[in-house]
């Protein structure tokens, strides 16, 4: 589990996430004004992913988990998600990557236990 401390305020940023067995992904994150929304891509090797909201939950990408070695998780104090383009880089809401091991614990944990 990684908190990605390296988000700012402006509105279209690029990351590049280094994964626990030495990948990487790359991901982009956007924010549409007109929208009041954050939204997200991610491309791993050949296979890209567009067009997702950024909404707090425990693993966005759970819906790609057969094809992804990782999650991501947006968190918050508050309930509201994010919608301001100062979210991330006040600290209102984190961006957390997730390895298989998090993933499987959140698996167990909700969804087998």
């Amino acid at each position: 589990m990684q908190i990605i401390t390296s988000i700012t305020a402006e509105p279209k940023q690029r990351f590049v996430l280094t994964l626990n067995n030495n990948e990487s992904a790359i991901m982009h994150l956007y924010y549409y004004i007109s929208q009041k929304s954050w939204y997200f891509d991610i491309e791993y090797k050949d296979y890209i992913n567009r067009g997702n909201k950024v909404v707090l939950t425990f693993n966005a990408l759970r819906h790609l988990r057969n094809k992804l070695p990782f999650g991501i998780a947006f968190l918050s104090s508050s309930s509201a998600d994010p919608f301001q383009l100062e979210d991330f880089a006040n600290g209102n809401v984190l961006m957390i990557l997730l390895n298989q091991e998090d993933i499987q614990e959140f698996e167990d944990t909700v969804y087998n236990g």
